[in-house]
């Protein structure tokens, strides 16, 4: 995550924020499901850089593109954070008690759904002119 963020601006600058963030969704998704489904335990641990490298901009981006239009600024940045913030203290407790019922690796699976939903909306995070 934190190479992912010291060169995210560079990347962003260059290619723009959609196709990063689409690029960034299909590493965490492809990082996430190989950490899934990893036979051996150094995969798992390549798998695990790659889904922090594509995990890595997602929540910075997502503050910027809201904070876009100064008319709705503050109002936009309050609803991501909220969302933010809520996932960051919901999600563990949610997904350890799917893990009671599906296990510990193939809870991680419901993270790689909400990843391919980021992905399919990523469009959203497009510049306002």
């Amino acid at each position: 995550m934190t190479i992912g963020r010291f060169a995210g601006t560079v990347v962003l600058d260059r290619f723009g924020r959609v196709p990063v963030m689409r690029w960034c969704a299909a590493l965490a998704v492809f990082g996430l499901g190989l950490f899934v489904f990893a036979p051996v335990p150094w995969l798992a641990f390549v798998a695990l850089a790659i889904w922090g490298l594509g995990a890595s901009l997602g929540f910075p981006v997502g503050m910027s593109a809201a904070a876009d239009d100064p008319a709705k600024a503050a109002a936009r940045v309050s609803v991501v954070s909220t969302i933010g913030y809520g996932a960051f203290l919901c999600g563990p407790p949610l997904l350890g008690l799917l893990a009671e019922h599906v296990g510990i690796l193939h809870s991680l699976l419901a993270v790689m759904v909400m990843l391919m939903v980021t992905f399919l909306l990523t469009p959203v995070a497009r510049k306002v002119s």
